[in-house]
């Protein structure tokens, strides 16, 4: 049999607004030579980084890690990284900054100190120290816009796995999303239902958990609503879905552990 990859730390970010018509989400293309989810249509995030468990405390407000450590089901320093890690990531893909300077003045977008960490973070030839960074701008990353909505993992036949927790945030006011260009090649603010309509009718092609989390989501007409949702769950479900492959390796099917046909005796040692 083939090695299992172990899964990386992740988070992805739900950004979110209210339009006229109802719940909206900002969506991204993945470039065509992406090594995961290429051309795919999917939410900001990317993997943990190691120093994000780590930012100093004056860095960053509006969280409690203790005593979000057990809904989470890891250590506070493992709580802290997703959240830092979701915000970063919502700023190098989406171009939104959860965060205000010292004197609690919003960001200025079009600094060009802010568009040079953008364009560095999605560089992956260079090296940024983040908390270092937020150092010298003065910037204090703010953690309370977040709210945990799901956890996902990618299926054990994936080369690329990824240990993902999903979260929502709200459109920070003033602020305009856009794609980095770099990863990502387009861009769209979409309704959950309007987007999965795109992908029956072949427009938008979507990986499982974004499928099934934008389903969800078009039960909802507000963000509060959502976010109200999300919050009274007692648990979040780790959900790690189960891929069958052809002769070939190629996708058959991709089941949830919810539906009848799942091999549940292949996971049951699994967390």
């Amino acid at each position: 049999m083939a090695e299992v990859a172990t899964p990386r730390d992740a988070a992805t970010v739900i950004v979110m607004r209210d339009a006229a018509d109802g719940l909206e989400v900002f969506m991204l293309r993945r470039h065509s030579r992406s090594g995961f989810a290429a051309n795919m249509w999917v939410f900001p995030g990317g993997v943990v980084d190691p120093g994000d468990g780590s930012l100093p405390t004056r860095r960053w407000t509006g969280l409690n890690p203790a005593r979000l450590a057990e809904r989470f089901g890891v250590d506070e320093h493992a709580v802290l990284a997703f959240h830092v890690a979701a915000a970063r990531e919502t700023f190098e893909e989406a171009g939104l900054l959860l965060a205000r300077h010292g004197n609690a003045e919003p960001p200025d977008l079009t600094d060009p100190a802010l568009l040079r960490l953008r364009q560095h973070l999605a560089d992956r030839t260079k090296t940024v120290n983040f908390a270092a960074w937020l150092e010298g701008q003065d910037l204090v990353l703010d953690l309370s816009g977040l709210t945990y909505y799901s956890h996902w993992v990618t299926p054990s036949v994936e080369p690329r796995r990824y240990d993902t927790r999903f979260f929502i945030a709200r459109v920070p006011p003033g602020q305009v999303a856009g794609h980095d260009r770099l990863e990502t090649t387009d861009q769209q603010w979409v309704a959950p239902r309007l987007a999965l309509e795109a992908m029956e009718r072949g427009e938008m092609q979507l990986i499982y958990p974004t499928i099934k989390t934008l389903a969800a989501l078009a039960q909802f007409d507000t963000i509060d609503a959502a976010v109200q949702a999300a919050n009274a769950q007692p648990t979040i479900r780790r959900i790690q879905p189960h891929a069958e492959l052809d002769d070939q390796g190629r996708f058959v099917r991709i089941l949830h552990p919810d539906d009848p046909e799942f091999p549940s005796h292949l996971y049951e040692d699994s967390a």
